[in-house]
C-alpha cells in the first residue's frame, strides 16, 4: 500500500519522450489494468485504440491541426500566437512513441425514454472513461513510463472517427501518450484539502 501511495503522489504528466518505442506487450499490460477501473453497471463502455502506424498518426493529426488552426483564428488569435500553439500541440502528439484514443461508448449502458435521464446515463459513461484512463496513468507510471491526457478529440470527434474508421458507436473522448519519459516535470502546487471539501454535521 506504501508503494501504490508514492506512485499516486509522485506521478506527473509527461510531455516529452525519448524516442525509443514502448513493447506492444506492456502497452497491452497497462491497458489490461484499465478493465479494472471503477465504472458505472460494470458496462465497462470505455475502448482503448492503439495507434502505432506513424502515416496514419499524421494524417489524424495534421487534419486535427487543420481544424484547430480555424478555431483558433476564428477566436481571434494574433497569426504568430496560433502558429506557436499549433506547432507545439502537434509536436506532443507527433513525437510520442504511443497515441492511444479513448473511446466511449453507449451500447450496455441504460437506455431511458426522457432526455435527461439519457443524459445522466451519458455523464456516467464518461465518468467510467475518465476512470479508466486514471487508471491508465498509474500503471504506466508505476512501470516507469511518462503518459498524459489530452482531451483535444472532445473538439473534433467526428474527424477522429473518419480518418480512424471507427465504428458508428464509438465516441473519442481523449488522447493518451505514452512512452519513456524525457523530463523531470516539478511537483504540481496542488489545492490545500480544506479548499476541496465542505463537511455537513
Amino acid at each position: 500500500m506504501p508503494e501504490f501511495l508514492e506512485v499516486l503522489q509522485t506521478r506527473r504528466s509527461i510531455r516529452r519522450y525519448k524516442s525509443q518505442s514502448i513493447p506492444k506487450e506492456l502497452i497491452l499490460e497497462i491497458l489490461d489494468l484499465c478493465r479494472y477501473a471503477a465504472n458505472a453497471h460494470n458496462a465497462q463502455p470505455f475502448r482503448f485504440i492503439i495507434l502505432l502506424n506513424e502515416a496514419l498518426k499524421n494524417e489524424l493529426i495534421k487534419s486535427m491541426a487543420s481544424r484547430y488552426e480555424t478555431d483558433l483564428r476564428n477566436d481571434g488569435l494574433p497569426e504568430p500566437n496560433i502558429q506557436k500553439i499549433i506547432a507545439n500541440s502537434t509536436d506532443q502528439f507527433l513525437k510520442a512513441p504511443v497515441l492511444i484514443i479513448a473511446c466511449l461508448i453507449m451500447d450496455d449502458m441504460h437506455q431511458y425514454p426522457d432526455p435527461q435521464r439519457q443524459y445522466s446515463e451519458l455523464l456516467m459513461g464518461v465518468q467510467s472513461v475518465a476512470n479508466s484512463i486514471q487508471n491508465l496513468l498509474l500503471v504506466a507510471h508505476s512501470k516507469g513510463l511518462g503518459a498524459c491526457w489530452f482531451c483535444a478529440p472532445l473538439f473534433c470527434p467526428d474527424l477522429v472517427k473518419s480518418i480512424l474508421n471507427l465504428p458508428t458507436s464509438y465516441i473519442p473522448q481523449a488522447f493518451i501518450t505514452l512512452g519513456i519519459p524525457d523530463e523531470m516535470p516539478s511537483p504540481i502546487k496542488r489545492k490545500q484539502l480544506e479548499d476541496l471539501i465542505h463537511i455537513i454535521e
